[in-house]
């Protein structure tokens, strides 16, 4: 997304969404049961599968930061995706599989054959079968028709978000609403997710691949959510990403497990590891400095050239239309640019008049962050008896841009406001020297030697994460019984230029 500044085309920064995912799902023959809240917000049944996906191809990628290009790479997911394709009840559609530029750890699908896959989730895959499992999966959304409810429920939550922001007359809280319900939509229903499961394993098996590689895969994704729970200090992990909607990975993984044994063969299946890493090296790890970097709770933009820390105990996430952060216990942080609507305007009066001007702003305090001139308020907001509490700040960036933030809780907790304060009051620009220092990390492939231990190997890895050993292990977990014999490949982590 572009937003205009006195004449000149700033992009939004792309959230990047640290807690992980992977949409897998199953056969149209034989609808799956919706959940509650499906059939709550199902409003239509989506009649042209190719139009809707064809629609929003162009929004979704853009939304993740556009799709990854790398020679040999997009060729390579292509083929698998074919493959898979081929052997699948539409083998007929015209597929389309896109990379995206996210380190987001996802997949999904969009009615119509249209499949995504982001290098996050490249990263943390151990071979092309377990690729495979993932695609598997996605095609068997499409082959369901799982996408048509999805679509439906989204266009329901959306028109939620629309009818609580004229309720409240607050536009900012009908955009953080629809924000919100858009990661709620991205999420399918129990029987959807087991089903498109039990497709895939259907899909690698038909196409040669071993029918294991789509449990492997979820056992990838119970490891990342541990790495998250340690990372974020939520022993749940779950909390921070979308496996909270989502069937108990180990339930899927016991399921998948049985339906590739039940299939069994004598076949000489391969996993593709080999031909897989040397296809990601060099690939880009992490996030894009184009797009803004998340280091732990900081967010840095080199390009519009600021940062910021999210309040103690959030977790960020970048995306297309702004930074978000939670907690994992119903709070939320939003974060964007805007610009004035005159040369000089005040903050206050942008506040009132512009961002929140459908919003009845009791207060509002004027203050300055790192010497900027800025506005503060609170509302207290009352749904249905239950009291919501807004914070919401802006900060004049310079050359007609506002930095604004904005924080949505439930808790009067004076604690948490401190911290809101904290976070916002953290708001600086960045300067020349820091903005360059500031290098993409790379993954590379690097092979066992006869001289290094593991702690050596993991101190070379670049300054991507405060646990470089769990790390290290989450992207080669072949280590964690000791280091494998001389010559033997691994992930590592490369700054790059």
């Amino acid at each position: 997304m572009n937003i205009e500044f006195a004449g000149r085309k700033w992009q939004r920064m792309r959230l990047v969404l640290i807690p992980l995912m992977v949409m897998i799902a199953v056969p149209a023959s034989t609808p799956a049961k919706a959940d509650l809240i499906d059939n709550l917000f199902s409003i239509f049944e989506p009649g042209d599968d190719r139009k809707i996906g064809a629609e929003q191809h162009s929004r979704v990628v853009a939304q993740y930061g556009g799709e990854y290009v790398k020679e040999g790479l997009n060729g390579y997911i292509l083929d698998i995706g074919l493959r898979l394709a081929f052997v699948s009840e539409m083998r007929d559609l015209p597929w389309r599989f896109t990379v995206l530029n996210s380190p987001v750890v996802n997949a999904f699908a969009l009615p119509g054959g249209y499949v995504y896959i982001t290098r996050g989730l490249l990263a943390l895959a151990n071979n092309e079968a377990e690729v495979a499992g993932v695609l598997a999966h996605e095609i068997g959304h499409v082959t369901a028709r799982h996408g048509a409810a999805r679509q439906s429920r989204a266009t329901g939550i959306g028109l939620i978000g629309v009818l609580a922001g004229v309720l409240t007359g607050s536009s900012a809280v009908q955009q953080l609403g629809q924000q919100l319900g858009g990661l709620y939509v991205a999420g399918y229903s129990r029987d959807q997710e087991y089903e498109a499961d039990q497709l895939g394993v259907k899909y690698l098996g038909l196409a040669g691949y071993p029918r294991e590689a789509m449990a492997d895969f979820l056992k990838r994704m119970d490891a990342q959510t541990e790495y998250m729970a340690g990372l974020t200090g939520n022993s749940s992990g779950g909390n921070f990403d979308f496996f909270a909607s989502h069937p108990q990975t180990e339930d899927r993984i016991g399921r998948a497990s049985a339906s590739a044994a039940e299939n069994a063969d004598d076949l000489d299946r391969e996993y593709g590891r080999s031909r897989y890493l040397g296809v990601i090296d060099g690939m880009l790890y992490g996030d894009d400095p184009k797009e803004g970097i998340i280091r732990g709770r900081e967010f840095l933009h080199p390009e519009l050239r600021f940062k910021f820390f999210a309040p103690e105990g959030f977790q960020l996430i970048n995306s297309s239309r702004a930074v978000f952060a939670v907690d994992g216990k119903g709070s939320q942080m939003v974060f964007d640019l805007g610009k004035l609507n005159s040369p000089g305007q005040s903050m206050a009066d942008y506040l009132q008049n512009v961002w929140l001007a459908k919003l009845q702003v009791p207060s509002i305090s004027t203050t300055e962050v790192g010497g900027a001139p800025a506005a503060v308020t609170r509302v207290v907001l009352d749904r249905g008896g239950q009291k919501i509490y807004l914070t919401a700040a802006v900060i004049d960036f310079g050359a007609g841009r506002v930095a604004r933030f904005i924080y949505q809780t439930q808790n009067p907790d004076n604690t948490l406001q401190t911290r809101f304060t904290e976070s916002y009051k953290s708001f600086r620009p960045l300067d020349a020297t820091e903005a360059t220092a500031i290098k993409p990390t790379l993954m590379k492939i690097e092979t066992v030697s006869g001289n290094k231990d593991l702690n050596a190997i993991v101190a070379s890895m670049a300054d991507v994460t405060k646990d470089k050993m769990a790390l290290f292990l989450l992207l080669n977990p072949t280590f964690e019984n000791g280091v494998p014999p001389a010559g033997q490949p691994y992930k590592n982590i490369r700054e790059g230029n």
